[in-house]
Order: structure tokens, then sequence, then C-alpha cells
């Protein structure tokens, strides 16, 4: 893998964004690699899912994610 400042600057795209496996799986995964400083520093994510989120609620939602997350809880 190149060296971090050699990363392409990447969008995600997560389909099922307000999802159950969202939540519990991919944003701690994310979350760990970041810590890691394992993705492009010009990173960003868009979640597009069925529930009626507003952007606060949304990112709130997927905060106690991360929290809850026995990967994170280290």
């Amino acid at each position: 893998m190149p060296p971090i400042d050699k990363l392409e600057p990447t969008i995600l795209v997560i389909f099922g964004g307000t999802g159950d496996l969202t939540w519990r799986k991919l944003i701690p995964a994310l979350f760990d690699l970041s810590q890691d400083r394992s993705l492009p520093e010009d990173f960003a994510i868009i979640a597009v899912g069925r529930g009626d989120l507003k952007d606060a609620s949304l990112r709130t939602h997927l905060h106690q994610g991360s929290k809850s997350s026995p990967a994170t809880a280290n």
C-alpha cells in the first residue's frame, strides 16, 4: 500500500447508510482506519438510506454506533 500522503482523494458511498450494518460495522471500522491514519487525507462519506434522518441526527446516530462498538472501546 502506498504511503498515506500518496493516497488519492476518495469518496465512499454507503447504500443503506441509516441501517444497522452501517451503524454496527462500517462506521466503527472506518473510524478505526482513520485513527490508524489508513485513509486518505481527502476522504468523504456519502450515506444514502431510506431512514428519515436529518444530517445532524444521522451524525449523532452513527457517532453513537462508533462509541458502542467493541473494537473502539479499547
